[in-house]
């Protein structure tokens, strides 16, 4: 199952694993009724997340160009929030959109040019040898 900014999801039918899951900082995203069957009667199964919040972030960064956006959110930045600046003249018409990312994991953060040093310490296989 996956569900945008959870790192895991479970499910339980036993309400007192669901409180304690919830008491670490779990939340519950849904609960729903197992109908009876000739062997078992009916139970709740509750499904839990452990999602990503706000106080996960390593790092913020402020951008303002679309295209470089785009790159940081293929290294997995996470955007956070957007909002736009205006001219203080009213008279003319002067709006600038924001993007603030976020790195939310315990990996080292990769930014756009700098991603293939990262990739290497992955991959330890050297490059192949020119043969002439």
């Amino acid at each position: 199952m996956n569900i945008d900014g959870a790192r895991r999801v479970m499910e339980t039918t036993c309400q007192e694993t669901a409180n304690q899951y919830l008491r670490f900082g779990w939340r519950l995203i849904n609960q729903y009724v197992v109908d009876a069957t000739p062997d078992a009667p009916a139970t709740v199964k509750y499904v839990l997340a452990s999602m990503q919040r706000l106080e996960d972030t390593r790092q913020v960064v402020a951008l303002t160009d679309p295209g470089i956006l785009n790159q940081y959110l293929e290294l997995g930045w996470r955007l956070v929030d957007k909002y736009v600046t205006a001219s203080t003249d009213p008279a003319r018409r002067d709006e600038l959109l924001h993007y603030i990312i976020a790195w939310q994991t315990d990996d080292p953060p990769m930014r756009p040019g700098e991603s293939t040093g990262y990739k290497r310490q992955l991959d330890p296989t050297p490059p192949a040898e020119e043969v002439n």
